[in-house]
């Protein structure tokens, strides 16, 4: 399937500029220790890494970003090590519950192995769909929590390829976790596609500002709003959710009332 491509990514360009590229490397790697090590640096030093980055960059192609969450082959992204960080999946889980009713239906894009879904299922959800692009990880979700697996509806393929075919309004919450910082900008359409199928509340806990090969920086405030959501809630990561970065934000955006989610909020 092919989309529209629009302008929301910040830095989407794909440089070849292979000279350069070896002269700036050793910038590039410079300034990824510098704001590893010393915390305090990186907003300092961030701009120049960002740009840095830009120039040494080559992301690949939208079919080769499918091929690697199919089958990842760099042993970084494995669907067994999702099924660690369960406080991540707290912290999304006290965001749902100023969100969504118990009755409420849910979809999350990118589920991986379940996880989230899982800590959503124990909590009394049941009305829970995702779509999963990787039929070894939905394997996994089987055996690791066998009894959700049953009872939530996955769609195992590409989300652009499934996204089109939902009603509008078609799920009180819609979440992703970590999964539209890796949208090519070849899929952008997505994004006004969640806002389509979203009745109420639609959740994103992603990294804005991190570029590779397959991550995409954006501000995810700037392109929700842009297409009639209202952003009500907005957090850094860094403490609030293990192992998630200051460049993961956590974001609400609603269809309906402020008053609701902040009455949901304080009780």
């Amino acid at each position: 399937m092919t989309g529209k491509k629009n302008n929301s990514s910040i830095l989407g360009i794909e440089i070849k500029m292979i000279g350069l590229e070896k002269a700036l490397g050793p910038i590039y790697h410079w300034l990824r220790y510098l704001t590893a090590r010393y915390a305090w640096l990186a907003r300092v030093v961030s701009p120049i890494y960002s740009w840095a980055t830009y120039l040494t960059t080559r992301h690949k192609s939208r079919e080769e970003l499918h091929q690697y969450w199919i089958h990842p082959w760099d042993g970084t992204n494995l669907p067994e090590n999702y099924l660690k960080h369960g406080e991540r999946s707290t912290f999304l889980l006290e965001i749902v519950d100023r969100c969504a009713e118990a009755g409420g239906t849910i979809l999350e894009i990118g589920c991986n192995v379940g996880r989230n879904l899982n800590h959503l299922f124990i909590a009394g959800y049941t009305k829970l769909a995702a779509v999963e692009i990787s039929k070894d990880t939905i394997d996994l979700m089987k055996q690791a929590y066998p009894e959700m697996a049953r009872q939530v509806k996955i769609y195992n393929n590409p989300i652009e390829d499934v996204i089109v075919n939902f009603q509008d309004d078609a799920f009180d919450v819609v979440f992703t976790m970590a999964v539209l910082m890796h949208i090519h900008t070849d899929s952008e359409f997505i994004f006004s596609e969640m806002s389509r199928i979203t009745k109420k509340y639609l959740i994103t806990i992603e990294e804005e500002r991190c570029m590779s090969w397959r991550h995409f920086p954006r501000n995810y405030k700037n392109i929700f709003e842009s297409l009639g959501m209202k952003q009500v809630y907005e957090f850094n990561c860094r403490k609030e959710a293990r192992g998630l970065g200051s460049s993961y934000w956590a974001r609400v955006f609603a269809k309906c009332s402020i008053n609701n989610y902040e009455n949901n909020k304080n009780q």
